[in-house]
């Protein structure tokens, strides 16, 4: 019997809802599938015919020893989804500029280093941003992510400051649009299935996210929006079991804010007909490894 790893953390050990209900139907299908701590010591990872990434929540605020794990699943040659070298490349917000580079549409943005950080009023005053975004470039779930509309608030805030004392950061144009028309999260599987949530923040807010009272609806996206998820989407899905491209919409056009290729909740709970193609892709995958 073929044995999978689904890949979690401490924060999530049982892994989400639906991952165990995926769990217990690749059982049904002959295929033996188990949740796995990611930094639980002296782990046997070829004991697994397969690995797939799926809640190592958390993995940024110790991101080193994370990468340490892909380093040795890639030098080992132990199958992994989505592949290790890629998502080392997507522990780093940075890819956005090579995404941007290659021709994709992303939100307004600048890649700035720590010594960037007393520039930054200068550095602004270079846009016309009326409000700007502040977040690491390693970071997950709108963690240490602020929006302010004048550079001299994030100056005085010292707790800021020490924040992003010594990290590589991004700078981006808030886009009012968020806060009335949400965020679209667009997921893709390896199989060509695909589906888009909604996330619409609480009122008053901009982040989508649930711990901060966002909420999340199935609806079909806008051709514009999907056409434009999908394009990014296919730059990678060749060699990824899933990928999730989040963005917002604005004056018709989609722009790019992350594509979720770690850790994604891929909110089957949302649109559990997602489940059996998932499921499908999964089985593709590792007949793929035999």
């Amino acid at each position: 019997m073929n044995k999978i790893g689904f890949i979690t953390s401490n924060e999530q050990p049982e892994l989400l809802g639906y991952d165990r209900e995926i769990i217990i139907k690749l059982r049904d299908r002959e295929i033996k599938a188990e949740p796995v701590i990611w930094d639980k010591p002296n782990l046997k990872w070829d004991s697994f015919d397969m690995l797939i990434m799926r809640t190592a929540w958390g993995y940024h605020l110790r991101h080193r020893e994370f990468k340490d794990l892909l380093d040795f699943i890639e030098i080992n040659k132990i199958p992994i989804w989505n592949p290790a070298n890629i998502m080392k490349d997507n522990m780093h917000k940075f890819y956005l500029k090579n995404l941007n580079e290659a021709g994709f549409n992303i939100v307004p943005s600048m890649f700035l280093e720590p010594e960037d950080l007393p520039q930054i009023s200068e550095i602004v005053s270079q846009t016309d941003w009326k409000k700007i975004v502040i977040k690491p470039a390693i970071s997950a779930g709108a963690a240490d992510t602020f929006a302010f509309s004048r550079v001299e608030q994030l100056l005085m805030n010292g707790k800021i400051t020490d924040i992003f004392k010594g990290r590589q950061f991004i700078l981006q144009k808030y886009i009012e649009d968020i806060q009335t028309e949400g965020e679209w999260a667009n997921i893709f599987f390896s199989n060509g299935y695909h589906y888009s949530i909604l996330k619409m923040p609480k009122q008053g807010d901009y982040r989508v996210q649930n711990d901060y009272g966002g909420t999340y609806f199935n609806r079909k996206a806008p051709e514009f929006v999907y056409k434009s998820a999908k394009e990014i989407a296919d730059y990678y899905l060749n060699k990824c079991l899933y990928v999730r491209v989040d963005g917002v919409a604005s004056d018709g056009k989609f722009y790019l804010m992350e594509v979720e290729m770690i850790e994604p909740d891929l909110y089957i709970n949302v649109v559990p007909k997602a489940m059996e193609p998932f499921i499908e892709s999964i089985i593709q995958k590792l007949q793929s490894n035999i």
